[in-house]
């Protein structure tokens, strides 16, 4: 088993429009091309409608509350709750 630490702490930092990330499992650190990626993000900031072709996109929500369009459903989501963007599909958030 690989340990690896998930505080912002000696991570990668990012900026990403208003957003600061942090790489907390690199595509790198295993064998299966999985990531990991903490969004810190201000109220109201949002992602542009995007698709992503080889890949599913999992949020999991530490704090607060999200708007997630996919597929052209609406979704609300809170802190705890995980959504499934899967590939392929048009999704954004708010």
């Amino acid at each position: 088993m690989t340990m690896i630490n998930t505080s912002m702490a000696g991570k990668e930092l990012l900026w990403f429009n208003n957003t600061l990330v942090a790489i907390q499992v690199s595509s790198a650190d295993g064998e299966d091309g999985i990531c990991v990626v903490e969004h810190r993000q201000p109220y109201g900031d949002s992602a542009p409608l995007h698709v992503h072709r080889n890949e599913d996109e999992v949020f999991h929500i530490l704090e607060g509350r999200i708007s997630f369009v996919i597929d052209g459903r609406e979704r609300v989501a809170g802190a705890g709750e995980t959504v499934l963007a899967p590939k392929g599909l048009p999704h954004t958030y708010r």
